[in-house]
C-alpha cells in the first residue's frame, strides 16, 4: 500500500487481489462473474508495489506497483459492482471470504500515511463494505493508527485494530527452522542451520522480537559472508562474532552515508551514554548541546534513515525515542 496514485488505484489492486485469489483456488472458475473481472483486471496493469492474499487456506505473493490504463471513471462505475459480484461466486463456490493483506504501511511517512488515509476512504463505499472482503493492515503502530483512524468512516472498518505482540524467541527458531527444511535440496540428506542459536537470540533481542529486522539483518549478515565460508559437509552454522563484525561494519557505513557527519556524530553521543537507552527531546537537548528545533530536526533525519523509532505515546507523557537494531548493531 502506498500513498501514491488515487483511490481508484487503490480499488483496481483490491479487485486484481480478489480475481488472483479466486483463480490460484479454483483454476477452472468461470461464469459471467468471472469473464467480467478478468476484462476488468486486464486494463488494470499493476507493475511494483506490494500485494499478499491468501483465500480457502492458500497463500499468493506478489510485488507490484500499479498504473491504471484504462480511464478511472470505468474502474470506478464498474469496479464495485464486478468485486461483488466475484465475491458472491467466491461464496457460492464454498468460500468462507477472501483476506487481502495490506502491507508495506511501515515505509509511509507521516505525511505519506495521511495521505494512503484519505485514499482509503475515497473507496470505503465501493470497497471495504463488501461481505466476504476481509482486509488485514500491517505495518508500524503509528502507521496503522494513522491509516484506519483518522476518518470516521474508516473506523467503522476497522473498529477494533489489533496489535500483535512479538513471536517469542522459541517461536522465531522454529519458524527458521521450518524455512531451513523447505530450502533443502535433498530431503534425505542432513543439514545445518547457517546460523549459531546465539546469532538468533542475540539478533532477537536487539531488535526487540522485531521479525522484519532480525530477518533483514540475517539476510545481510549471511549475504555478506557467504564468498569468505568454505563449502562442503564440514562447514560450520555462522558464529556471533563473525556476524556481528560484518553487520557493524555494513551498517556504519549504510548509516553515515545517509546521515552526514553531523546527525552520525549525534547518534555514536547517544550510543556512548547508552545505546538501549530511551530518550526524550528535552534529554537530547542537554545530551547534544542544542536547541530544540535542532533535535527534533535531527531526530527526524535519524528516523527517516531507520536508525531512531517514536514509541507510542503514553498518555501526556512526553514522547520516547529508542535507537532500531540497526542502529544498535552500526555502534
Amino acid at each position: 500500500m502506498s500513498a501514491e496514485g488515487a483511490s481508484e488505484h487503490l480499488l483496481g489492486q483490491l479487485l486484481s487481489g480478489v480475481y488472483d485469489a479466486v483463480l490460484a483456488n479454483c483454476p477452472t472458475a468461470a461464469g459471467p462473474e468471472v469473464e467480467a473481472a478478468q476484462q476488468l483486471v486486464r486494463s488494470v496493469r499493476l507493475r511494483g508495489g506490494g500485494l499478499t492474499l491468501s483465500a480457502f487456506g492458500v497463500g499468493l505473493g506478489g510485488s507490484q506497483s500499479e498504473s491504471v490504463a484504462t480511464p478511472p471513471g470505468a474502474l470506478l462505475l464498474d469496479g464495485p459492482r464486478v468485486l461483488r459480484d466475484l465475491l458472491r461466486y467466491a461464496i457460492g463456490r464454498g468460500a468462507r471470504g477472501i483476506v487481502l493483506h495490506l502491507n508495506n504501511l511501515e515505509n509511509l511517512s507521516e505525511a505519506d500515511a495521511s495521505r494512503a488515509a484519505d485514499l482509503l476512504r475515497g473507496i470505503r463505499d465501493q470497497a471495504l463494505l463488501h461481505d466476504g472482503l476481509h482486509l488485514i493492515v500491517v505495518g508500524t503502530t503509528d502507521a496503522v493508527r494513522t491509516v484506519v483512524q483518522s476518518h470516521t468512516q474508516i473506523r467503522s472498518v476497522f473498529s477494533d485494530p489489533l496489535v500483535l505482540e512479538p513471536l517469542e524467541l522459541d517461536e522465531v527458531k522454529q519458524l527458521l527452522a521450518h524455512r531451513y527444511e523447505a530450502l533443502q535440496l535433498d530431503a534425505g540428506k542432513p543439514w545445518r542451520p547457517p546460523v549459531a542459536d546465539a546469532v538468533v537470540q542475540r539478533l532477537y533481542e536487539l531488535f526487540r522480537g522485531d521479525l522484519r529486522g532480525l530477518l533483514k539483518a540475517l539476510e545481510d549478515g549471511i549475504t555478506a559472508l557467504l564468498g569468505l565460508t568454505s563449502a562442503g559437509a564440514d562447514v560450520a552454522p555462522v558464529g556471533l562474532d563473525d556476524l556481528l563484525l560484518t553487520l557493524r561494519q555494513r551498517n556504519q557505513a549504510e548509516l553515515q552515508d545517509q546521515l552526514g557527519e553531523s546527525a552520525w556524530e549525534r547518534l555514536v553521543a547517544w550510543a556512548q551514554v547508552d545505546p538501549a537507552s530511551m530518550q526524550t527531546q528535552a534529554q537530547l537537548v542537554a545530551l547534544w548541546a542544542v536547541k530544540q528545533p535542532s533535535v527534533s530536526q535531527t531526530l527526524q533525519q535519524l528516523i527517516e534513515a531507520g536508525a531512531v523509532e517514536a514509541l507510542p505515546r503514553r498518555g501526556r507523557e512526553a514522547i520516547r525515542y529508542l535507537m532500531t537494531g540497526t542502529a544498535r548493531l552500526a555502534l
